[in-house]
């Protein structure tokens, strides 16, 4: 990474933060309803984010990808806005819960709740890249528990087979909500999976922005050069609980959790590449970015109730 790149990275990862910080204590003060916490994940998103080519590359998210969304150029008023489930919300119109982003803007392809069906989707989108020629490449990511459901097995065949230009991102925490990796799958890592479908795989700690923008760069790059897909087999940490709705002091020790943060926090990273005036500059920006875009977006008018049943075709 160069400087400016480096500090392009921090400025997302700091208000990626600083908006889901904002969004768990409005969710604990019953203010919304729902907040999915990305705390720990924002490397892996701001990492692969910066090596696509905006309003170009497709981009089929996992629920914490928030920080990839802020890359792409979606903005906090527009995040606070999905929060709150306003109609103004660019994503779903205030219809879908916080973190099921979409936006034909940016590129990004709708999320939907059951997982991980949004990575056979994306692959639809690589397909059809390839069959217009248009030159863009599909970025998929999903977690632990994702990885083992048919739509992300079915999907990486398919992709293999046929020489797809797109990357799949598996977020690699450890746990699937509250059930752990060793209930999940036998082996420590995910990466040696695509050998089996005749892709490359990468291994990275995904908590080191330059070394997952390293990574994606490169599966970028060979995706757009006709060689097909990557998988990418990012660890991270999930410092909070799974939502809102989750109390992960029942199923796992918080207090090595946080010995993680002490180091391996991805922020504290970031901060030695761009210097302590500099991150502390950043971070006061983007905690009023986050404070001002709650403030507005709680403040947008709710839903019109004559209008529940648009858009609904069944």
């Amino acid at each position: 990474m160069t400087q400016a790149e480096r500090e392009r990275a921090y400025g997302a990862l700091s208000l990626a933060r600083a908006l889901d910080e904002r969004m768990w204590r409005l969710a604990r003060a019953g203010r919304a309803h729902f907040a999915v916490p990305c705390s720990g994940h924002e490397a892996i998103g701001v990492g692969y984010a910066l090596a696509m080519r905006p309003g170009v590359d497709w981009l089929s998210p996992h629920y914490r990808d928030l920080a990839a969304l802020l890359v792409l150029g979606m903005e906090p008023r527009d995040v606070m806005l999905c929060f709150f489930s306003r109609p103004a919300d660019p994503n779903a119109r205030g219809r879908q819960p916080y973190a099921h982003f979409g936006s034909r803007e940016l590129h990004v392809l709708s999320q939907q709740g059951p997982q991980p069906n949004h990575c056979s989707h994306g692959v639809g989108c690589a397909w059809g890249s390839k069959l217009l020629g248009d030159g863009s490449v599909s970025v998929i990511a999903f977690g632990d528990g994702g990885a083992q459901k048919g739509e992300v097995h079915e999907s990486m065949n398919v992709a293999a087979i046929h020489r797809l230009p797109c990357v799949f991102v598996v977020h690699r925490n450890g746990w699937t909500q509250s059930v752990k990796r060793s209930d999940q799958y036998a082996t420590e890592m995910l990466v040696a999976r695509a050998a089996g479908y005749g892709m490359p795989g990468i291994a990275v700690d995904g908590m080191d922005v330059e070394a997952m923008y390293a990574a994606a760069t490169q599966a970028v790059e060979r995706a757009r050069a006709g060689d097909g897909p990557t998988l990418i087999d990012a660890a991270c940490v999930r410092f909070m609980p799974n939502t809102s709705n989750d109390d992960d002091s029942r199923y796992r020790d918080r207090a090595e959790v946080d010995a993680v943060r002490v180091k391996g926090d991805p922020l504290v990273r970031a901060r030695a590449l761009v210097g302590a005036d500099f991150a502390a500059r950043v971070d006061a920006e983007s905690a009023a970015q986050a404070d001002d875009a709650a403030e507005w977006a709680e403040a947008q008018p709710l839903g019109d109730p004559a209008t529940v049943a648009d858009h609904a075709y069944a």
